[in-house]
């Protein structure tokens, strides 16, 4: 980590210690006591394992917060600063993006011939006014695209097109910073101008992220999948011609509630449309906790596979006790996490993306390959990441310009 930037995201001086953030967390809900003996300590910089352990980085108590303090940057401040000190622990490389061997590379290296071409063409960077961004994810479940309900532009990205959410969700805000320019100089030669977002969390770091509170903005405009669905609905350009009747719990994306004022009602209306009943879980909207991933980003736990496979598994459960008959997702990152942790749940509900099910709605069929592809991934974990799990190594990652 450079010394040359100071980044500082939250103003302890605006906390009243009332303890909202933490009591509110649907992560810890502490009672409101310790809330505020826990909060005053992290104002003091001393961050006990039992928060860091805890947070997710969701930003939830941000939103909780009736004083503007954002809490959770108080957390990640204290990861910002451990992490350049002290780096991460190996096990953390087969996560985190960038890395010439993780995860994502290993799986694209495996994928199906007609899914290994798609994401070739796409890591295409010529002149291009308007294209489908996928975001790291999608690059990894490629044949979510293939469906005629997207509009007939290129897609475009790749492993090294990452919009940086997971290094400032990390508190690694140098890295975000330096990824987020390298794609601001990216789509600024490329002439962008529109892009379609199947990426949630590509749109907050694009729209939210980067050029509020790392001072990086894009000349371009980012629509999102599920604002585009919701359009095409309305107009009629999608025909829903199989009403579903089925019924739906939904994993929103830890991002939801920071973008559009009703973005996180619209899975809600798309699924209502296409005949889908949402039963929704206790810790859900305002109150939504991770998909498991969240469990690995703080110094306690480096992630650590049995924490994040824990978290997982623990949010399958819950949505299993809804009696829904699937789990609805818009972020193709929760597909995975939830796709693998359903390897450990016997009879877990299935895992659908939206795209999948307005798929089903208009009659076509999806190609419905998440649970060969979390076999991947699960298989490269094994491999790559359990060996090092308990190796007290530690690395630097750095961002290539």
């Amino acid at each position: 980590m450079s010394d040359a930037k100071e980044y500082r995201f939250h103003d302890v001086q605006k906390c009243k210690l009332c303890g909202d953030c933490l009591s509110k967390c649907p992560e810890m809900s502490l009672p409101l006591e310790t809330a505020r003996r826990e909060k005053e300590r992290i104002n003091k910089g001393e961050l006990s394992d039992r928060v860091s352990l805890s947070c997710t980085s969701c930003f939830d108590c941000d939103d909780f917060c009736p004083n503007g303090a954002t809490p959770c940057e108080t957390i990640m401040d204290y990861w910002w600063r451990e992490y350049g000190q002290r780096g991460l622990l190996e096990r953390a490389r087969y996560f985190l993006p960038m890395q010439k061997l993780n995860f994502r590379s290993y799986v694209l290296a495996r994928l199906p011939a007609d899914e290994k071409e798609m994401v070739a063409k796409w890591d295409d960077r010529s002149a291009c006014a308007e294209f489908i961004y996928p975001g790291c994810n999608v690059t990894t479940v490629p044949y979510l695209t293939k469906t005629s309900l997207l509009p007939p532009l290129p897609v475009r990205g790749g492993l090294d097109w990452c919009c940086s959410e997971t290094f400032f969700r990390m508190g690694y805000y140098d890295l975000a910073e330096a990824q987020g320019r390298k794609m601001q100089a990216r789509f600024a030669e490329m002439g962008a101008r529109e892009i379609l977002m199947m990426c949630t969390a590509g749109t907050f770091s694009f729209t939210k992220m980067l050029p509020q509170r790392l001072g990086v903005k894009f000349e371009a405009r980012f629509k999102p999948l599920v604002r585009y669905l919701w359009e095409q609905l309305e107009s009629g350009q999608i025909k829903v011609v199989n009403r579903l009747k089925l019924r739906a719990t939904i994993q929103d994306s830890c991002y939801a509630k920071f973008l559009e004022p009703d973005y996180i009602s619209l899975p809600r209306k798309i699924l209502e449309r296409i005949g889908v009943e949402v039963i929704e879980m206790p810790r859900s909207k305002d109150r939504m906790v991770c998909c498991g991933i969240g469990a690995g980003f703080s110094m306690r736990s480096n992630y650590n596979t049995l924490r994040i496979t824990y978290s997982t598994v623990k949010r399958i459960n819950e949505a299993k006790k809804t009696g829904a008959d699937l789990i609805c997702v818009y972020c193709a990152g929760c597909l995975q996490m939830l796709g693998s942790g359903s390897l450990f749940y016997p009879n877990a509900p299935q895992i659908y993306h939206l795209l999948e099910l307005v798929q089903l709605a208009a009659g076509e069929q999806p190609l419905r390959r998440i649970y060969g592809r979390v076999k991947t991934v699960f298989a490269g974990m094994m491999r790559h990441q359990m060996p090092v799990l308990l190796s007290s190594q530690r690395f630097r990652p750095e961002i290539e310009v």
